[in-house]
């Protein structure tokens, strides 16, 4: 059955958050305003949709709901929900199809720093974090998983051949997420692709 683009919407955001936290973590902290579409789908809305995912499918707990009933938006305001990891990805799987657009072959040209689908062009701000990002994971297949530190090394230089296996530090491959992350943004709006690039603990895959 079709879900409403509300449901889809939070769906899509908290599969965002899990992909950043560890499986142990039951309880998780999301910024209400992220659930809105940048101020498109109303508070009442994001109440309503959340109560429905947490009472009537059994995703999630929600732990405190006051600010969901104050007006306006406050940027800083947080909702903590208490996560059932494993229900919560049986119904993202089952539903996700809705929130993907048509497929394609992605090109990536990198002596332009373009990414192309058909007719549309995506740039990408040449020899920067996401040029360098692209040339890396356009080298693999897709749906290949592809080491963060892989990544790391072509988008700083940092070679293990030369200075040893980069490490291991949230602040080393936080910075390869960032990057995907801004991509996946400029694909979205300019390719109409959710998300060419996913994260999975720390590992990434090209979608296609």
């Amino acid at each position: 059955m079709s879900q409403p683009k509300i449901i889809l919407n939070i769906i899509k955001v908290i599969h965002e958050k899990l992909e950043i936290v560890s499986e142990k973590d039951k309880l998780i902290s999301i910024a209400i305003w992220d659930f809105s579409d940048n101020g498109k789908i109303s508070k009442t809305d994001v109440r309503n949709g959340l109560r429905k995912l947490a009472e009537d499918e059994k995703l999630f707990q929600l732990e405190d709901e006051v600010s969901l009933y104050l007006q306006g938006w406050i940027p800083s305001e947080e909702i903590k929900i208490r996560i059932n990891h494993k229900r919560f990805e049986e119904f993202y799987k089952e539903h996700f199809q809705e929130l993907k657009t048509p497929t394609g072959k992605v090109e990536f040209s990198d002596d332009e720093a373009v990414l192309k689908l058909g007719d549309k062009k995506c740039a990408l701000p040449p020899y920067k974090n996401e040029h360098f990002f692209c040339r890396a994971a356009f080298e693999h297949q897709i749906n290949e998983p592809i080491d963060w530190s892989i990544i790391y090394e072509k988008m700083t230089g940092y070679y293990e051949e030369h200075f040893g296996k980069s490490k291991d530090t949230r602040e080393n491959w936080h910075r390869v997420y960032d990057t995907m992350e801004a991509i996946n943004k400029r694909v979205k709006e300019l390719l109409d692709i959710e998300k060419l690039f996913v994260w999975q603990e720390k590992t990434i895959k090209r979608t296609q």
